[in-house]
């Protein structure tokens, strides 16, 4: 045992008790009074709980001398003791300290607040509550430890304060009275400190809960002149009527003034009611924001009287309707529409019982309400569809929400008729399906009309036979539909001298040859072949299927006999004659287009060769067989030699300017002759069958490209590719799709597909089902070149599209050419009535886009914006766009 150990065991009881006895001084009580008032001090200042304690301690020991003072807190949850405050024991002490279990054998601490009394150990060593220390004593010189128990708001045991010495040491009468007077005063400040952090904990919760309730807490207060002013404002209050919190509670008035004057009479009228009225008061106001948009409120007050039934408190809350008060002034409308429309109306349950129809409905059908509620809409079948129709219409609607389209309904009568339908399912908000809404018109007028419109736009007045544009039309449809072995010819027919008819015998005589012309013509050729006058004095002759040029030769000698006999034109003979131009498909052209301009040129041919006879096109038919030679074996090394490159034309958001997507364009860089035009080579790629994998290639630098931009931080927009008719029919396209996406990890909805009307019509039954499976994965549809088909009406609703493009050829003329503004607008506003969106192609004035941005027109893509550019290129153009992408 060292020296120190022998020094305390040494100490005589009588020395012990002797320093017990000393009484404090004047002095000491000085002190004493000064630690008091110095912690009460600390404490009203509302000082850090352990600055507060530690200084405490230290004026402890300052006091009592060769002293360490230390306080333990009782975790209630544990059920032991751990330091709080012990500003003089090194922190690596700590531990021995911590998680003292309170108990009669506990050391000082532990017993003080086992036994809710003081206690003095005046030797460490010696006494039993401290046998099992002896790790603290091996650590710490601990001689002597007395220890008082602090006490919380209830007097019960919270924790303890101690001071501890390194020898054997009896407290004075003084040092006892410093421990219960630091115990009571640290008691205080731990107390003080819970209650403010409970305090504290439920002012949180409460401006939580306020800030949960869906609107303005308010409580009104009044003063001594019975004047009132709020005591709480939530601070939902500024979003209400512009008045800050802070501002309403300084200013009553402030709010005041916000209230519509033609409500302040009424909410006044709440302040002289008296308790008899009721304990909840609720009313509708309006209150002007900051804005000065009249807002409408639900106000709910409780009122609270005092014994003399007085007015005292209002609690508020008030509820911003005006959402409500708006959708209501809707519905009122909605009634009105429902009830006048010219439309008709029928609303069915989810059951597809009749609910509820219009008068128009009524009138259009037959039928009054009271014979239509709680029919089934079959009532109305006309036998024309098939029950496999109806289904697929009530699938595509659980499917997609809607169906629009024609149908033949019948009426009471037993008449039937067209009828425009828009059925609408419409949910609940736990998404169930609650009702059909269905909009109809009868469109027996208006088919009637388009018939003869369409008729008369299509075919000559005077000979009722097809004029230019349906021969055209007519001729493409055969050109998109013909058989393998199938090639279409054209024979172009100029009537020799006509206009001499006109000038010596007058326009009526020159309407009578012209008729007999077509009849003359009419009899020479097949019946399934067709005839059209596309000119004053031209007629063209589509044969469906010529073989070879010996078949055209022959139908062309018998077209020239034909018109040679006499024509007698009210008693007079007259002799007119034909040049006849001759184009094949394909050597002449591969489109209609190109066969009739083609014809024309072979027109003049006849004409120069002497009239009456015919000529075949012959210039260009070399130049398209050596080109087709010389380029085929090239364009089949050129994907393996890497010569094809993507380039990107930008499309941006009409209104706002902003970037929404880019075209994918594939180039091919010939070795010697440059970059190539697409309609040079894609014609020849598709014709000797390497369009899917040219198309699957730049579909994957396109997924690729966009997948570089992402990474490179660009905002994200669509990236649009084209779709060759291969491509969809190729076996798993679609999975070819879905690996792109995920191998460059780009959203399904970022790509859109451009695909051309007449793909699906050539091979509609293998074409949708693929165009749905692209749908239901996520990618993005749109119809190109839309408006120079011949059945984009009809395809536009039957296809999953979602966006359609307006063909350059439309946009052209814009602003000089009426007929195209016409088209582009119709083209528009049908679009957005079927919820697609519209894209117009070829831009390059400032007057197109101003045109297209007045007829809504959702995005533009053309010179004006941008030619097409690499993908280099483009990214420096999105840098110098920032404006228009809001990359910063």
């Amino acid at each position: 045992m060292d020296a120190l150990s022998n020094l305390k065991r040494g100490l005589s009881a009588d020395k012990l008790q002797a320093s017990s006895d000393a009484q404090p001084t004047v002095q000491d009580l000085n002190r004493l009074l000064l630690l008091q008032r110095n912690l009460l001090e600390k404490i009203t200042l509302n000082l850090p709980l352990k600055e507060l304690l530690d200084s405490l301690c230290l004026e402890i020991e300052g006091i009592v001398g060769e002293c360490c003072a230390s306080i333990m807190l009782l975790d209630k949850k544990n059920g032991d003791l751990n330091l709080l405050s012990a500003p003089s024991i090194p922190k690596k002490n700590f531990l021995l300290l911590n998680h003292l279990t309170p108990g009669p054998k506990a050391r000082s601490c532990g017993t003080a607040v086992y036994s809710d009394q003081p206690v003095f150990v005046i030797n460490t060593h010696t006494d039993s509550r401290w046998e099992n220390a002896q790790h603290i004593h091996e650590l710490m010189e601990t001689g002597a430890c007395w220890s008082y128990p602090l006490h919380d708001a209830a007097n019960n045991a919270m924790g303890s304060i101690a001071i501890t010495s390194a020898l054997p040491r009896n407290p004075s009468t003084f040092h006892a009275r410093i421990l219960e007077s630091a115990a009571y005063m640290a008691g205080i400040a731990i107390t003080r400190h819970f209650s403010r952090v409970a305090l504290k904990d439920s002012e949180q919760r409460f401006a939580h809960i306020v800030s949960s309730i869906p609107g303005v807490v308010l409580q009104t207060e009044f003063d001594a002149m019975n004047k009132p002013y709020f005591s709480y404002v939530s601070d939902s209050v500024q979003s209400l009527c512009g008045v800050t919190s802070v501002e309403a509670l300084t200013s009553f008035k402030r709010v005041w003034e916000r209230l519509h004057p033609d409500d302040r009479d009424m909410v006044n009228g709440f302040l002289s009611r008296k308790p008899e009225y009721g304990s909840l008061w609720t009313t509708e106001c309006r209150f002007f924001d900051a804005q000065g948009h009249i807002k409408w409120i639900h106000l709910a007050s409780t009122p609270e009287w005092d014994k003399h039934n007085k007015l005292k408190r209002i609690n508020s809350i008030m509820l911003d309707i005006s959402s409500e008060k708006a959708a209501y002034a809707q519905l009122e409308l909605a009634g009105i529409a429902f009830a006048s429309t010219n439309e008709g109306i029928m609303v069915a349950d989810a059951n597809n019982h009749i609910v509820d129809v219009n008068r128009a409905y009524c009138e259009m059908t037959g039928y009054t309400r009271d014979e239509l509620i709680g029919q089934s809409p079959s009532l109305f079948n006309s036998g024309r569809h098939e029950l496999k129709f109806i289904k697929n219409i009530y699938a595509i609607i659980l499917e997609q929400g809607f169906w629009q389209g024609e149908l033949w309904n019948r009426r009471n009568d037993g008449a039937i008729y067209p009828q425009w339908l828009n059925i609408s399912a419409v949910y609940n908000t736990q998404g169930n399906l609650t009702h059909y809404v269905n909009v109809a018109a009868d469109v027996s007028n208006i088919k009637e009309s388009e018939a003869k419109l369409r008729h008369m736009s299509q075919h000559d007045a005077l000979t009722d036979l097809p004029n230019r544009q349906l021969f055209k039309i007519l001729l493409d449809h055969v050109i998109e539909h013909k058989q393998n072995d199938q090639r279409p010819a054209v024979l172009m027919i100029d009537l020799d001298r006509f206009k001499h008819v006109n000038e010596t015998m007058g326009h009526q005589a020159g309407d009578k040859l012209l008729i007999q012309v077509a009849k003359r013509l009419r009899n020479v050729i097949p019946d399934n072949n067709l005839l059209a006058r596309v000119g004053g004095d031209e007629f063209a002759i589509m044969i469906k299927d010529c073989q070879n040029q010996g078949e055209a030769e022959r139908i062309a000698m018998r077209l020239v006999n034909a018109l040679e006999a006499a024509v007698d034109l009210d008693g007079h003979d007259f002799f007119t004659t034909a040049s006849i131009g001759i184009t094949l498909y394909p050597e002449n052209g591969f489109d209609s287009e190109t066969l009739i301009k083609n014809a024309d040129t072979a027109v003049h041919q006849a004409k120069d060769d002497g009239r009456n006879n015919y000529a075949f096109y012959q210039p260009e038919q070399t130049q398209i067989i050596e080109q087709w030679v010389r380029l085929e074996p090239e364009l089949r090394r050129a994907l393996a030699l890497d010569q094809f490159r993507v380039f990107y034309q930008p499309q941006i958001d009409a209104m706002t300017g902003q970037i929404s997507g880019v075209e994918a364009l594939v180039r091919w860089e010939h070795p010697e002759n440059g970059l190539m035009s697409p309609g040079l080579f894609l014609p020849i790629i598709e014709e000797i069958g390497l369009m899917t994998q040219v198309g699957n290639w730049v579909l994957e630098q396109a997924c690729a490209q966009a997948s570089q931009w992402k990474d490179a931080g660009y905002p994200p927009f669509r990236i649009a590719v084209n779709l060759a008719g291969q491509q969809i029919l190729s076996h798993g396209f679609v999975s070819v799709v879905k690996e792109l996406l995920e191998k460059y990890e780009i959203e399904p909805d970022q790509l859109e597909l451009e695909i051309l009307e007449n793909i699906v019509m050539k091979h509609a039954d293998a074409a949708k089902p693929v165009l749905n499976e692209l749908r239901t994965l996520g990618v993005r549809l749109a119809l190109d070149d839309f408006g120079t088909g011949y059945s984009s009406l009809c395809y536009l609703k039957m296809l999953p599209v979602q966006k359609v493009k307006i063909d350059q050829s439309l946009v052209r003329d814009i602003p000089n050419d009426p007929d195209d503004e016409a088209i582009a607008r119709a083209i528009i506003a049908l679009s957005h009535s079927l919820n697609l969106s519209v894209c117009a192609e070829g831009v390059e004035t400032e007057e197109q886009k101003a045109f297209l941005r007045g007829e809504n027109c959702d995005q533009l893509q053309g010179y004006l914006i941008s030619r097409p550019i690499p993908a280099a290129a483009l990214s420096q153009w999105l840098d110098e766009h920032y404006d228009l992408i809001g990359k910063h």
